[in-house]
């Protein structure tokens, strides 16, 4: 469904170049197709979301670059952040009573600190004032108030001024748009409250082995001592609990069997998904060019999922290793054996 929206001319013009500048995101055709039906028209994106989520450090990135080139998903560009007060919260805006409220609401938080600089995000085009009016005058339909429908209405606002998203099939036969929420599997709450706004939705939480996780995470997390071990039980705990509860729309994906067999745990995640096989989600990629490797021992750019990162060597304390294998590795071992898909496949 088309609607009159109109863009500056000058934009249009930098979005061009900037474009051009990288074109395997598109084709020349496709770029200025979309760019100018962006000038004149607006197009619906109400398709149910894919969600990959798990805790930080556990390869939610890393199974989002492999299904982001899918030509039936549509992909977010990086983290969905639109929770409050952080990411670990699904969005509740039965509070925000008109939609100038809710639009600020769901305003994703880093979209505005780290996105919209445009020397350091050349591959992220968007307009930010058609994100905005668009998403108002949807809006205004919504007079009754339904989340979904409000979802429905940012993720067309977004991928409209999102003018150089990598639209594989360009609207024919998308299925999902896939992001990711790392820590949204943390809180028991937020997992309902997704499932209720999208009850054809699906979640991939990614399950890593507590040592390797804790290895990682000793670089990059905050608190990791005081947090980091109850966060991560809490999503084993979680994991079990929703993989019964939302059978065939929660699942579990290990991390480790996706690093040592690549083909065959992407084969299960499709299955599952129910998306036809496909041979570029058999590599991480910004297709069909490298994919940035988000590894806390340093950035990579690879076509290929990286063996190294199950042969790092442990550094552990080992007040903190005794600590992992009585009260977290038994329950690890549990989702491994009994709920990843991969890991139960391979």
């Amino acid at each position: 469904m088309k609607y009159s929206h109109k863009i500056n001319k000058r934009f249009i013009s930098n979005a061009v170049k900037r474009i051009e500048s990288n074109s395997y995101y598109l084709s020349a055709k496709s770029s200025y197709r979309l760019l100018f039906n962006r000038k004149k028209d607006y197009y619906k994106f109400n398709y149910p979301l894919l969600v990959v989520s798990g805790l930080q450090r556990s390869g939610t990135h890393l199974v989002e670059n492999l299904l982001k080139n899918h030509p039936q998903i549509l992909s977010y560009y990086r983290e969905l952040q639109i929770g409050k007060p952080n990411k670990y919260y699904w969005p509740e805006l039965h509070n925000e009573t008109n939609p100038r409220k809710r639009f600020s609401a769901l305003i994703p938080r880093n979209m505005m600190k780290n996105f919209l600089n445009i020397n350091g995000h050349e591959d992220f085009v968007f307009h930010f004032q058609s994100f905005k009016k668009i998403f108002l005058r949807l809006e205004k339909e919504n007079s009754k108030f339904n989340q979904r429908e409000t979802l429905n209405n940012f993720f067309t606002a977004y991928f409209n001024a999102y003018l150089n998203c990598n639209h594989s099939n360009f609207f024919d036969a998308y299925k999902y748009i896939v992001t990711t929420i790392p820590g949204l599997s943390i809180r028991e709450e937020s997992i309902r409250n997704f499932f209720k706004d999208y009850p054809e939705g699906k979640m991939f939480v990614s399950i890593r082995d507590p040592y390797i996780w804790w290895n990682s995470a000793r670089k990059h997390t905050k608190k990791l001592k005081e947090h980091g071990l109850t966060r991560y039980r809490k999503t084993l705990e979680n994991t079990k609990w929703a993989c019964g509860e939302y059978e065939n729309r929660f699942f579990a994906v290990s991390f480790d069997h996706l690093i040592k067999d690549n083909e065959k745990s992407i084969r299960s995640i499709l299955k599952h998904a129910d998306l036809n096989l496909a041979e570029t989600s058999m590599y991480p990629s910004n297709f069909p060019h490298y994919a940035n490797d988000n590894s806390t021992f340093g950035h990579k750019k690879t076509k290929s999922v990286l063996k190294e990162k199950i042969k790092r060597e442990l550094n552990i304390p080992e007040e903190d290793a005794m600590q992992i294998k009585s009260t977290i590795y038994p329950l690890y071992e549990e989702i491994l054996e009994d709920y990843t898909i991969n890991a139960k496949e391979n």
